[in-house]
């Protein structure tokens, strides 16, 4: 069985809870907003997994905000052989 549900929250004010397993239930992330609240109740494998996708992406966009290793490097050997030649 396959259900997809779609709702734009973007620019809108969210509140994120994980609502502990109990006996009867396992986990549920639980997204509130203006028009409603989602939930979707996940084993903590699969939890991960969403934390997993959700990070992935997000270090994926952020690129900008980390320092470029390979710019890093070249700077380092261009200070070493000035000093040298110093």
């Amino acid at each position: 069985m396959s259900t997809a549900f779609s709702a734009d929250i973007s620019g809108q004010r969210i509140e994120i809870e994980i609502v502990p397993p109990t006996n009867y239930s396992p986990s549920i992330l639980s997204i509130r907003q203006q028009s409603g609240t989602f939930q979707l109740h996940a084993d903590p494998d699969q939890l991960a997994e969403v934390e997993y996708a959700i990070r992935t992406y997000l270090d994926s966009i952020r690129y900008p905000e980390t320092p470029d290793q390979q710019s890093l490097l070249h700077d380092e050997c261009r200070a070493a052989i000035e000093e040298e030649i110093a």
